[in-house]
Protein backbone atom coordinates (compact mmCIF):
# COMPACT_ATOMS: atom_id res chain seq x y z
CA UNK A 1 0.00 0.00 0.00
CA UNK A 2 2.82 2.43 0.79
CA UNK A 3 4.32 1.88 -2.66
CA UNK A 4 1.03 2.86 -4.30
CA UNK A 5 0.91 6.09 -2.34
CA UNK A 6 4.44 6.97 -3.43
CA UNK A 7 3.50 6.39 -7.07
CA UNK A 8 0.44 8.60 -6.79
CA UNK A 9 2.47 11.43 -5.37
CA UNK A 10 4.42 11.77 -8.65
CA UNK A 11 2.13 11.77 -11.72
CA UNK A 12 4.53 10.93 -14.55
CA UNK A 13 1.95 11.74 -17.21
CA UNK A 14 1.70 15.34 -16.00
CA UNK A 15 5.48 15.67 -15.84
CA UNK A 16 5.77 14.39 -19.42
CA UNK A 17 3.02 16.79 -20.53
CA UNK A 18 4.87 19.68 -18.90
CA UNK A 19 8.09 18.68 -20.67
CA UNK A 20 6.29 18.65 -24.04
CA UNK A 21 4.88 22.13 -23.43
CA UNK A 22 8.26 23.52 -22.38
CA UNK A 23 10.00 22.04 -25.44
CA UNK A 24 7.38 23.25 -27.96
CA UNK A 25 8.65 26.88 -28.21
CA UNK A 26 12.25 25.68 -28.63
CA UNK A 27 11.21 23.30 -31.42
CA UNK A 28 9.38 26.19 -33.11
CA UNK A 29 12.48 28.39 -32.84
CA UNK A 30 14.65 25.64 -34.37
CA UNK A 31 12.14 25.25 -37.20
CA UNK A 32 12.21 29.01 -37.78
CA UNK A 33 16.00 29.04 -38.01
CA UNK A 34 16.14 26.12 -40.44
CA UNK A 35 13.16 26.81 -42.72
CA UNK A 36 12.23 30.43 -42.07
CA UNK A 37 8.69 29.33 -41.17
CA UNK A 38 7.36 30.46 -37.80
CA UNK A 39 4.34 28.66 -36.34
CA UNK A 40 3.72 30.83 -33.24
CA UNK A 41 4.61 34.35 -32.20
CA UNK A 42 6.44 35.24 -28.99
CA UNK A 43 3.15 35.51 -27.06
CA UNK A 44 2.32 31.91 -27.94
CA UNK A 45 5.81 30.86 -26.90
CA UNK A 46 5.44 32.53 -23.50
CA UNK A 47 1.98 31.04 -22.91
CA UNK A 48 2.96 27.49 -23.71
CA UNK A 49 6.29 27.69 -21.88
CA UNK A 50 4.64 29.21 -18.79
CA UNK A 51 2.00 26.47 -18.83
CA UNK A 52 4.70 23.79 -18.87
CA UNK A 53 6.61 25.33 -15.97
CA UNK A 54 3.38 25.69 -13.94
CA UNK A 55 2.53 22.01 -14.41
CA UNK A 56 5.94 21.00 -13.03
CA UNK A 57 4.99 22.55 -9.68
CA UNK A 58 2.94 20.11 -7.58
CA UNK A 59 0.49 22.65 -6.26
CA UNK A 60 -3.18 22.98 -7.16
CA UNK A 61 -2.93 26.71 -7.81
CA UNK A 62 0.05 26.15 -10.13
CA UNK A 63 -1.84 23.48 -12.06
CA UNK A 64 -4.87 25.75 -12.39
CA UNK A 65 -2.58 28.50 -13.71
CA UNK A 66 -1.07 26.06 -16.19
CA UNK A 67 -4.50 24.99 -17.44
CA UNK A 68 -5.58 28.62 -17.75
CA UNK A 69 -2.49 29.44 -19.85
CA UNK A 70 -3.24 26.40 -22.02
CA UNK A 71 -6.80 27.66 -22.49
CA UNK A 72 -5.61 31.12 -23.56
CA UNK A 73 -3.12 29.52 -25.96
CA UNK A 74 -5.79 27.35 -27.59
CA UNK A 75 -8.21 30.28 -27.87
CA UNK A 76 -5.63 32.58 -29.49
CA UNK A 77 -4.35 29.90 -31.84
CA UNK A 78 -7.85 28.85 -32.89
CA UNK A 79 -8.82 32.48 -33.51
CA UNK A 80 -5.77 32.98 -35.73
CA UNK A 81 -6.59 29.79 -37.65
CA UNK A 82 -10.09 30.97 -38.48
CA UNK A 83 -8.96 34.53 -39.20
CA UNK A 84 -6.17 33.53 -41.61
CA UNK A 85 -7.78 30.41 -43.03
CA UNK A 86 -7.66 31.58 -46.67
CA UNK A 87 -4.21 33.18 -46.69
CA UNK A 88 -2.17 31.13 -44.23
CA UNK A 89 0.44 28.56 -45.24
CA UNK A 90 -1.25 25.11 -45.12
CA UNK A 91 1.78 23.65 -43.34
CA UNK A 92 1.63 26.32 -40.63
CA UNK A 93 -2.13 25.90 -40.27
CA UNK A 94 -1.77 22.13 -39.90
CA UNK A 95 0.98 22.59 -37.28
CA UNK A 96 -1.20 25.01 -35.32
CA UNK A 97 -4.17 22.65 -35.46
CA UNK A 98 -2.09 19.69 -34.27
CA UNK A 99 -0.60 21.76 -31.43
CA UNK A 100 -4.08 22.86 -30.34
CA UNK A 101 -5.23 19.24 -30.24
CA UNK A 102 -2.10 18.28 -28.30
CA UNK A 103 -2.65 21.04 -25.74
CA UNK A 104 -6.31 20.06 -25.35
CA UNK A 105 -5.23 16.48 -24.73
CA UNK A 106 -2.78 17.70 -22.08
CA UNK A 107 -5.54 19.77 -20.44
CA UNK A 108 -7.73 16.67 -20.29
CA UNK A 109 -4.89 14.60 -18.85
CA UNK A 110 -4.08 17.11 -16.10
CA UNK A 111 -7.78 17.54 -15.28
CA UNK A 112 -8.07 13.77 -14.88
CA UNK A 113 -5.28 13.71 -12.31
CA UNK A 114 -7.00 16.31 -10.13
CA UNK A 115 -9.14 13.53 -8.66
CA UNK A 116 -6.15 11.76 -7.12
CA UNK A 117 -4.09 12.81 -4.05
CA UNK A 118 -1.15 14.22 -6.02
CA UNK A 119 -1.63 17.70 -4.64
CA UNK A 120 -0.86 17.91 -0.94
CA UNK A 121 -2.46 20.97 0.68
CA UNK A 122 0.78 21.41 2.68
CA UNK A 123 2.85 21.54 -0.50
CA UNK A 124 4.65 24.83 -1.07
CA UNK A 125 5.27 26.05 -4.61
CA UNK A 126 9.07 25.92 -4.39
CA UNK A 127 9.79 23.89 -1.24
CA UNK A 128 9.46 20.24 -0.22
CA UNK A 129 6.10 18.99 0.96
CA UNK A 130 5.56 19.40 4.71
CA UNK A 131 4.90 15.70 5.33
CA UNK A 132 3.64 15.00 8.85
CA UNK A 133 5.00 12.09 10.87
CA UNK A 134 3.80 10.44 14.05
CA UNK A 135 6.36 11.66 16.57
CA UNK A 136 6.18 11.94 20.36
CA UNK A 137 8.96 14.29 21.41
CA UNK A 138 9.31 16.75 24.26
CA UNK A 139 8.50 20.41 23.60
CA UNK A 140 7.80 23.53 25.66
CA UNK A 141 4.86 25.47 24.24
CA UNK A 142 4.22 28.84 25.84
CA UNK A 143 5.92 27.69 29.06
CA UNK A 144 3.94 24.42 29.18
CA UNK A 145 6.05 21.26 29.08
CA UNK A 146 4.31 18.75 26.83
CA UNK A 147 4.95 16.60 23.76
CA UNK A 148 4.06 16.42 20.09
CA UNK A 149 1.54 14.00 18.62
CA UNK A 150 2.80 14.49 15.08
CA UNK A 151 5.42 16.74 13.54
CA UNK A 152 6.54 18.24 10.25
CA UNK A 153 9.18 20.85 9.47
CA UNK A 154 6.41 23.44 9.10
CA UNK A 155 4.27 22.70 12.17
CA UNK A 156 3.05 20.20 14.73
CA UNK A 157 0.10 18.79 16.60
CA UNK A 158 0.86 19.16 20.30
CA UNK A 159 -0.82 17.66 23.35
CA UNK A 160 -2.12 20.09 26.01
CA UNK A 161 -3.00 19.30 29.65
CA UNK A 162 -6.37 21.04 29.57
CA UNK A 163 -8.57 22.80 27.00
CA UNK A 164 -8.68 26.55 26.57
CA UNK A 165 -5.12 27.45 27.51
CA UNK A 166 -4.32 28.54 23.92
CA UNK A 167 -6.49 30.40 21.42
CA UNK A 168 -6.63 30.21 17.65
CA UNK A 169 -4.44 32.90 16.12
CA UNK A 170 -2.29 33.25 19.23
CA UNK A 171 1.47 33.24 18.70
CA UNK A 172 3.44 31.57 21.48
CA UNK A 173 7.12 30.63 21.91
CA UNK A 174 8.01 27.02 21.20
CA UNK A 175 11.09 25.06 22.17
CA UNK A 176 11.66 21.65 20.57
CA UNK A 177 13.66 20.07 23.34
CA UNK A 178 14.52 16.80 21.60
CA UNK A 179 15.90 18.42 18.44
CA UNK A 180 18.80 20.61 19.55
CA UNK A 181 16.46 22.79 21.64
CA UNK A 182 15.26 24.59 18.51
CA UNK A 183 13.34 27.72 19.43
CA UNK A 184 10.77 29.48 17.26
CA UNK A 185 7.35 31.09 17.35
CA UNK A 186 4.25 28.91 16.91
CA UNK A 187 0.96 30.24 15.57
CA UNK A 188 -2.04 28.29 16.91
CA UNK A 189 -4.23 27.34 13.94
CA UNK A 190 -6.61 24.88 15.64
CA UNK A 191 -7.54 23.91 19.19
CA UNK A 192 -9.19 20.77 20.55
CA UNK A 193 -9.82 19.50 24.08
CA UNK A 194 -6.56 17.61 24.30
CA UNK A 195 -4.31 19.11 21.62
CA UNK A 196 -3.56 22.12 19.43
CA UNK A 197 -2.19 22.43 15.92
CA UNK A 198 0.51 25.03 15.38
CA UNK A 199 2.42 26.44 12.43
CA UNK A 200 6.08 27.32 12.92
CA UNK A 201 7.00 30.95 12.28
CA UNK A 202 10.33 32.79 12.30
CA UNK A 203 12.10 29.46 11.80
CA UNK A 204 15.49 29.67 10.13
CA UNK A 205 16.31 27.58 7.07
CA UNK A 206 18.95 25.75 9.10
CA UNK A 207 16.40 24.81 11.78
CA UNK A 208 13.91 23.66 9.14
CA UNK A 209 16.57 21.48 7.55
CA UNK A 210 17.49 20.11 10.97
CA UNK A 211 13.88 19.13 11.70
CA UNK A 212 13.47 17.60 8.23
CA UNK A 213 16.69 15.58 8.58
CA UNK A 214 15.69 14.39 12.05
CA UNK A 215 12.26 13.26 10.83
CA UNK A 216 13.69 11.29 7.92
CA UNK A 217 16.34 9.68 10.12
CA UNK A 218 13.85 8.22 12.61
CA UNK A 219 11.92 5.83 10.32
CA UNK A 220 8.63 7.37 11.45
CA UNK A 221 5.18 6.64 10.08
CA UNK A 222 3.53 9.31 7.95
CA UNK A 223 0.20 10.71 9.06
Amino acid sequence: MEAKVTTLERPRAVQMAAAVLILTPFMDILTLQRTGTQVFDWVGWLLIFGAGVSLLIRHKSAWVLGLALCGVFVFMTSASLFRDMEVADPVVSTAKLMDCLLVLFIVGTVSYFFRYPYLDRRQNWFAPTGDRFVANISVVLGGVETQTLDLSYTGARISIPRPGIFKVGEIVPLQISDINDIQCQARVIDTQNDHVRVHFEETSSADKDLIRQWLHSQNLQKV
